[in-house]
């Protein structure tokens, strides 16, 4: 974290470096603002990269130059009449950049200071020597930062400089400003493999993993009530307040609250029960869950979700294997070019699920892997009248839970700006009983934080968890939602034959799917048929232009009737009588979109566009030529 705020010293830190590394072909000139920000840091660090002849001039705090930090002797208080150091100009310049007044960038590491690096080290509980050793080096060239910041959190505070106090000499300074960050999560695991004497020093925290070595190492400690562990313990106890337990003592000690602490845990995460977990204390799989996102992937569970449509076998197979309940696809296809093959749900692969004694929970996702997805005008809207129509033909019963999905490395200011209006769209479709005839409801898939934020807002009945995505910015470090119905952990080949991919998922019981579906939900042959026609549609929308359009809104068909179809221009003309139905994009719609009936005319240009959006159909069920037929 940076503070963006003016100040006099840090313009004086940028026009001595810009002047100082000007002439230099590797240097990257600064704003001389005032403002300590990222790029700022960026050249604190080049300029220690020119300075001490690294190969590579990135602007990067990464292991070559944290290694060649560490390799430097130590500088201790000097005598105002020493020949000025230009590494003591470069820790004055990072002096001031971090809030600390070190009197002025005269090379002379003088009063000022070593009470300025003395106020720092205190701050990121470290030894305080006045000295500047490898640790005040990477602290102070570093984008952390070491003063608690506004809305920050004072417990957290204490636990970040802790870390520090006991740890940094194997996983370098860690920020100490109250803030979670992905670092401060990793941390737990740097600590935990330090602790087990895997590791001595950690370059770079982003490559430490709870692998087999560390799962081995661990496997061979217990954590309990009065136990002699309390290097571990301490870890323990820092995993319990990060994910929302008060857990407030953070001594050595297991204690008798810390147990109660571990027992909530355990079923809160769904661990109660579980092969190899003992209730109240920590043995491998507990401790996984504290330290990692998914957990420990072995770990045996009831659920899972696939992309493959599955045969009787299959599900079989599965109920063989102890699964209950199984999330599958209301549409789309997955696969590029020759690999594409369809994943969605089929009124028979619903039956061979149910009748082997499994559940389905359906999952909406036809995109949803980046951000620009959820940018699109009217995709809430679209997406939630897709799949509440594809679950209704389906069948599947009254208040079924329809999980739509967020599948990327979601952060919190797209959360605000992109997903929760998302969301808003579904939550405006899902309430108007013309679409939503069998009273749906939203469940969310996505990271943990982005399923707490979404289901704060109302906008989410439950969530299905992407844990098994730890690089997620919202997982790692964050609770796990309170609502969570399904948590996807691991995935894997499930061999029995045929082998087809998995993907392990965690039940709470909050959500137990569909058992059997309404027999009158069958899909037809119109049905199907309907289906195309109406994407069809859709793309001339989308080519003509429609879509891209802000603050309108879409009609959706209730109803129709087809009246007698008219040949013209190459194509079969159906004109038709319909009922529509409007979701509003939001309260500043001003319009509406339509297509009007053509009147057995082709409307000038529409011939060509439409000529270039044919193959309308991807499913496979669907048998029928519809290249040719426009409503």
């Amino acid at each position: 974290m940076v503070i963006d705020m003016a100040d006099s010293f840090v313009l004086e830190a940028q026009q001595y470096l810009n002047k100082t590394y000007g002439h230099n072909s590797e240097w990257v000139p600064l704003a001389e603002n005032g403002v300590t920000g990222g790029l700022m840091m960026e050249g604190l660090v080049r300029a220690f990269q020119i300075d001490h002849d690294l190969e590579y001039v990135t602007g990067y705090l990464g292991p070559a130059t944290i290694n060649t930090m560490r390799s430097l002797k130590d500088i201790k208080k000097m005598d105002p009449s020493d020949e000025p150091s230009k590494d003591v100009k470069l820790i004055q310049c990072a002096l001031f950049c971090k809030g600390y007044h070190a009197g002025g960038i005269t090379g002379i590491y003088y009063t000022n200071g070593v009470n300025a690096v003395k106020q720092y080290q205190e701050d990121a509980g470290l030894t305080v020597t006045g000295v500047i050793d490898w640790k005040v080096w990477q602290g102070l060239l570093s984008m952390g930062w070491f003063q608690l910041v506004p809305g920050g959190d004072p417990t957290l505070r204490e636990i970040q400089r802790s870390i520090n106090t006991d740890w940094s000499s194997v996983i370098g300074v860690q920020p100490c400003e109250g803030v979670m960050s992905r670092n401060t999560a990793l941390s737990l695991v740097g600590c935990l493999q330090g602790a087990l004497g895997l590791q001595e020093w950690i370059p770079d925290l982003a490559s430490v993993v709870f692998g087999p070595a560390t799962q081995s190492a661990f496997s061979r400690h217990s954590l309990y009530e009065g136990c002699a562990e309390p290097a571990l313990v301490k870890i323990a106890k820092y995993a319990l307040y990060f994910y929302g337990f008060d857990q407030r003592e953070f001594s050595g000690t297991f204690t008798s609250g810390m147990r109660l602490n571990v027992v909530n845990f355990q079923n809160d995460y769904g661990l109660t029960g579980l092969d190899g977990v003992v209730s109240g204390q920590i043995h491998l799989t507990t401790m996984m869950s504290m330290l990692t996102s998914r957990g420990n992937p072995n770990r045996p569970c009831t659920g899972g979700d696939t992309s493959q449509i599955l045969s009787r076998l299959m599900c079989d197979n599965l109920k063989a294997a102890g699964y209950n309940v199984i999330g599958r696809y209301l549409t789309g296809t997955v696969g590029v070019g020759a690999a594409e093959r369809p994943k969605y749900l089929t009124p028979e692969e619903i039956k061979n699920i149910q009748d082997a004694g499994l559940s389905v929970f359906p999952i909406y996702q036809d995109g949803g892997y980046y951000a620009d997805y959820f940018k699109i005008s009217g995709r809430g809207s679209y997406d939630a009248v897709t799949a509440l129509r594809t679950a209704a033909v389906l069948g599947f019963p009254e208040e079924t839970v329809i999980y739509f999905a967020v599948d990327f490395d979601c952060m919190s200011y797209q959360t605000e700006s992109l997903i929760i209006p998302y969301f808003r769209q579904i939550a405006n479709a899902f309430r108007q009983t013309a679409f939503n005839t069998k009273n749906y409801k939203i469940g969310i898939y996505g990271p943990r934080e982005v399923c707490r934020l979404v289901s704060a807002e109302g906008l989410a009945e439950y969530s299905f968890v992407a844990d098994m995505s730890t690089g997620f910015s919202g997982n790692l470090g964050f609770p796990i939602p309170s609502n969570w119905a399904f948590d996807q952990f691991d995935e894997f080949t499930f061999e029995p034959s045929p082998a087809f991919p998995l993907d392990k998922v965690a039940v709470s019981g909050r959500d137990g799917g569909a058992r059997k579906n309404d027999a009158d939900g069958a899909v037809t042959t119109a049905a199907m048929l309907q289906a195309a026609r109406s994407k069809f549609t859709r793309r001339v929308l989308s080519a003509l232009g429609f879509t891209e359009n802000t603050g309108i809104d879409l009609e959706f068909e209730v109803g129709e009737q087809v009246l007698p179809p008219v040949a013209g221009g190459g194509l079969i003309i159906r004109p038709t009588v319909k009922e529509m139905v409007t979701v509003p994009f939001g309260d500043d719609s001003f319009g509406v979109i339509s297509i009007d009936t053509l009147n057995g005319e082709i409307q000038a240009g529409l011939s060509e566009t439409i000529s270039e959006i044919q193959g309308v159909s991807t499913e496979a069920s669907v048998n029928y030529d519809v290249s040719g037929i426009l409503l």
